[in-house]
């Protein structure tokens, strides 16, 4: 078989092959077979016509490209496995093109970029100290407060914090916006929530003013969104939050608890768990960032291409489970689809790149799955579901154990970036991120009670 292969960057390949015409003669009787089923040929039966009916029915043109089409994979599939070369997409058909005896095929092929693995033991990864202070704890004790407080009108200037009813208005050249327009609107002062640079303008603000000032429009405005317009708020009232007195009746009589004591206790207890879990994933996303960041290497187009499209399936997938279209998603964003394309394409480069870092610690680390570990993986999945035993049969069906080993292959990755690293402060201060877990006496919870509580987790 005459093939060459032409390296056209590091990470690609034009691959050229013959399919000669005894090949092409040869492959014409199934072309005709699978023609004579899709055509209706009288007195014959579907899939029966003989090679020269079905030529004189369709054209022989056509006959020929079907034979063609149905040689390229198999053919193109030996000339690989001879080349030693693994794609790692499908192979792009760049041209077919008539010569003596046959024709020549031309095709891209993307491989799988390799990289060198930058230094990964003994890293110190910079996070945000997960503990909890005094302040955390007021912090957290306020906002509850503020879902049992109460609005009082009062006579003077609105400051941070205070909320106003007020009109607003829209214009541009002196022309009203459509949909810009609102009557009394209960805002709070400083929570940048309505429009851009209104919170600059309210603050000193007393009822009965008018303040006057240009501004952006906001996102939900779609493809007129960042115009810059005229915009007119009439203040009609100042109201200040109150909030209730924090004692140990009131903590008794609006919560599940009895003290204030108990009740700071227990806001200590959720506020250690909830900065500890984003301590970690902090930890999770710069121990493996620092090192993608590291990397120096452009990558294919066409792998670039065919992530860019897994993404967007999966969030058209999204979109249809809430009942929208893209449309719909911007309208409703303000994302232009030149600004979704890109974001789309930067998501592509960083998963390749995460991937890269993963697969090359994989292998110095010489991390293998064994039968025991997707039996495991597949027993949790299957769990889940209401059905173990369908759920386990369709999984097998679809073919998804590759992916499935891929995924525990990376997740063990990950864990020996982490465990080859140590989280530090910004002062340099080592940082404990191991979960701390209450003793509590120990229960019998039978399997349903387990899968439900891994759900809700979820």
């Amino acid at each position: 078989m005459t093939t060459t292969v032409t390296e056209t960057s590091a990470f690609e390949r034009v691959v050229r092959f013959r399919l000669t015409d005894e090949q092409i003669n040869e492959a014409k009787k199934g072309a005709a077979r699978k023609l004579a089923k899709e055509v209706k040929i009288s007195g014959f039966r579907p899939g029966k016509a003989p090679l020269p009916i079905v030529e004189a029915t369709v054209g022989k043109d056509r006959v020929r490209q079907e034979a063609i089409e149905d040689l390229l994979n198999p053919v193109l599939n030996e000339v690989l496995t001879e080349e030693d070369i693994q794609p790692a997409i499908n192979p792009e058909l760049e041209g077919i093109d008539d010569v003596d005896g046959g024709v020549e095929v031309e095709v891209t092929i993307t491989l799988w970029p390799t990289i060198d693995l930058p230094p990964y033991k003994g890293r110190k990864i910079e996070i945000t100290n997960p503990a909890v202070t005094e302040d955390d704890i007021e912090e957290q004790t306020r906002r509850m407060l503020e879902q049992f407080g109460t609005v009082e009108e009062v006579e003077r200037p609105a400051g941070d914090g205070d909320f106003v009813s007020v009109d607003l208005e829209a214009s541009r050249n002196g022309e009203p916006i459509e949909d810009a327009t609102a009557e009394e609107i209960l805002y709070e002062v400083g929570s940048g929530l309505l429009v851009e640079g209104v919170d600059e303008h309210l603050t000193g603000a007393s009822a009965g003013d008018v303040v006057s000032f240009s501004g952006p429009l906001p996102s939900g405005f779609g493809d007129r969104a960042g115009e810059e317009v005229d915009f007119k708020v009439t203040v009609h009232e100042v109201k200040e939050r109150i909030l209730p007195e924090l004692t140990d009746g009131w903590v008794d009589e609006n919560t599940e608890f009895d003290t204030v004591a108990e009740l700071r206790e227990a806001l200590e207890e959720q506020l250690a768990d909830a900065k500890l879990r984003s301590a970690s994933r902090e930890y999770s996303e710069r121990a493996l960032s620092s090192l993608r960041d590291q990397i120096d290497i452009q990558i294919p187009e066409g792998l670039i291409r065919a992530e860019m499209d897994r993404h967007l399936h999966d969030f058209l997938h999204r979109l249809e489970e809430a009942e929208l279209n893209l449309q719909d998603y911007f309208e409703a964003s303000g994302i232009s689809q030149d600004a979704f394309l890109n974001d789309l394409r930067n998501q592509a480069d960083l998963s390749i790149r995460n991937r890269l870092v993963l697969d090359a610690i994989i292998e110095a680390e010489e991390i293998e799955v064994t039968q025991e570990d997707m039996t495991n993986a597949l027993t949790g999945l299957a769990s889940r579901s209401e059905d173990p035993g369908a759920y386990l049969r369709a999984f097998r069906e679809s073919g998804q154990e590759l992916a499935l080993a891929g995924d525990i292959l990376r997740n063990r990755a990950l864990d020996a970036i982490l465990s080859n690293a140590d989280p530090v402060d910004e002062d340099g201060n080592p940082v404990d991120l191991s979960v701390k877990i209450n003793e509590v006496e120990a229960e019998i919870i039978d399997d349903e009670e387990i899968v439900a509580a891994e759900e809700e987790e979820e």
